[in-house]
């Protein structure tokens, strides 16, 4: 079980850690939402972008706040595993900041503005994350768990939560992130 989670956790570290140097840092955060402008077609500057940016510094603040430890402005691997196991597996601090990230985020999936984000536009937002189109497909089946069409903040952030901390393969949270879906 332990082997796992700290799997999916080195997973999404790796994913974090965008430029590769073994340390996540502000402009790796960075990185990552000017990739999902990117691939919205959505410009920094418009209000959305803005929205986007300003969420992904929320993002970056709440990580440097409860795993960079010795506050250097980077976040080693030992420090994320340790702060994520706190965060969701032991049930930290972490989920309320979550919230409002992850309202941004699907705010500027929902490009149709329709209040929903369904699986055209979920998708877009996994192939940023690396996923496949017959991975997009399969992670909004299993991530839209009210059968309703569309992917909500509570789905999302249960999916998160689950990814975090239930080790069985095949639920909600292990289809967050493409190599998570690999054994460990």
């Amino acid at each position: 079980m332990k082997q796992v989670l700290h799997h999916r956790i080195d997973s999404t570290f790796a994913h974090y850690d965008v430029n590769g140097n073994g340390v996540i840092e502000l402009a790796d955060i960075y990185a990552l939402a000017n990739r999902l402008l990117r691939a919205f077609g959505e410009p920094a500057s418009s209000e959305r972008g803005r929205d986007l940016v300003e969420a992904y510094d929320r993002f970056w603040e709440v990580l440097a706040e409860l795993c960079d430890t010795d506050r250097d402005g980077r976040i080693g691997p030992e420090e994320y595993r340790e702060a994520m196991i706190e965060a969701f597996v032991d049930g930290g601090p972490f989920e309320a900041e979550f919230l409002e990230i992850v309202q941004s985020l699907l705010d500027i999936a929902d490009t149709n503005s329709d209040g929903r984000v369904d699986a055209a536009e979920f998708g877009v937002l996994l192939k940023a994350r690396g996923l496949s189109e017959e991975e997009c497909g399969m992670a909004f089946a299993h991530l839209d768990t009210d059968g309703d069409g569309a992917i909500s903040v509570d789905e999302y952030v249960a999916a998160v939560r689950d990814y975090y901390t239930n080790p069985a393969e095949d639920t909600p949270g292990s289809w967050l992130y493409p190599k998570a879906l690999q054994h460990a």
